[in-house]
């Protein structure tokens, strides 16, 4: 078994990612910032680093709405093990929900239904505002924190 190298590739690949922590990539868009910077690294490379990433779990790996792979750095995965994510089915943006409505209907089907929910895979998909509100052209990519909710059961 070969060991792994720490290029300078993997290492800027890395900052960069850490610098757009949260914000979601596929292995083509990384590939094309990563040339921006200067810096040219085969899709194969890129590819294979992302899916080490996500297997260490420094790195999310999920499939937006149009079925593109993508990959977003978590500087803190226990934050995303403890919230829910919305996906807008027409820009892809992924949106962490903080809500505690929502945490009361993981309870219920925990206990009503005997099932665990993984807040990690559970992503409600549907339109954000900002889609419903604008022409195609003027969509924004990248992940926010939906806007506050304080729901009470």
């Amino acid at each position: 078994m070969r060991g792994e190298y720490n290029t300078r590739q993997k290492r800027e690949m890395l900052a960069f990612l850490k610098q757009h922590d949260l914000e979601h990539y596929s292995v083509d868009e990384l590939v094309f910032e990563m040339e921006e910077q200067g810096e040219k690294i085969g899709r194969t490379t890129v590819y294979r680093f992302l899916e080490q990433m996500a297997e260490q779990g420094t790195v999310r790996k999920y499939q937006s709405a149009q079925g593109v792979t993508q990959y977003q750095h978590i500087a803190d995965s226990s934050a995303c093990d403890a919230h829910f994510h919305m996906m807008c089915k027409s820009c892809g943006k992924l949106y962490h929900v903080n809500c505690d409505l929502m945490d009361s209907l993981a309870l219920h089907i925990r206990t009503e239904h005997n099932f665990q929910l993984d807040p990690r895979e559970t992503i409600l998909v549907g339109i954000c505002a900002r889609c419903a509100s604008q022409q195609e052209g003027e969509r924004e990519r990248g992940t926010d924190y939906a806007s506050g909710c304080d729901h009470r059961l």
